[in-house]
């Protein structure tokens, strides 16, 4: 159960008297914040500075209040571990930072990933609209283009093969092949991207017509 809750520290006036970091201490050593109280104090004096640190980052108020929280109370349950030669504050600076780079680069790959599927969007109608068109359509589906995806699906491990066969061919929903294989979601999905970043290599000129065929999005 964690000490501290996620709030303001309200400490009596005495008590920052008592404990005035921020006139009398260049640098803050866990021995300095012994304490509940004066770790309130600590965490009331720095708060708002961490957080504006952050938000220039991330440019989003809510989430730079939860990393420097986080931050916070993780050097709290954590500081007996810590060197007493520790900086605290250069300590709870790093653990922000690293929190705001770690979400910035989430935010990136989902960024890459929507523009992908944007684009792609885009390519299917495209080639949907190019199938109507013609009038031969029916031929696009030839012998050749199947037995090049068949190669390309038997280079696959087994279990990536099986699981995107389950779901492309047998319109099996991700829930339902994670019960049926006892893995996670999350596994299934792994292993859909993967078979689909395979096929988008080796079958990339038939793209338009795999992604109308077997609902193939990259």
């Amino acid at each position: 159960m964690r000490t501290f809750a996620k709030r303001k520290y309200h400490v009596r006036q005495r008590n920052v008297l008592k404990f005035n970091i921020v006139e009398k201490k260049n640098h803050i050593y866990p021995e300095d914040l012994n304490s509940e109280v004066n770790f309130g104090t600590f965490y009331n004096t720095y708060y708002r500075r961490f957080v504006r640190y952050a938000f220039y980052y991330v440019n989003d108020l809510p989430t730079a209040e939860d990393m420097t929280h986080d931050a916070l109370l993780y050097y709290w349950e954590n500081r007996h571990r810590l060197a007493a030669d520790t900086d605290v504050l250069g300590y709870i600076l790093l653990s922000v930072k690293n929190k705001c780079l770690n979400h910035l680069k989430h935010l990136q790959v989902e960024a890459d990933y929507y523009q992908k599927c944007t684009d792609l969007r885009e390519w299917e109608i495209d080639a949907r609209i190019q199938t109507l068109e013609d009038d031969s359509y029916g031929a696009i589906f030839s012998r050749d283009i199947m037995d090049l995806m068949v190669k390309a699906l038997e280079e696959l491990p087994e279990q990536t093969r099986r699981i995107f066969v389950l779901n492309r061919l047998e319109n099996k929903t991700r829930r339902e092949i994670a019960a049926m294989l006892d893995v996670s979601q999350q596994k299934v999905d792994y292993h859909i991207n993967k078979a689909n970043e395979h096929l988008f290599r080796k079958l990339k000129d038939y793209l338009p017509f795999l992604v109308l065929f077997l609902g193939v999005r990259f």
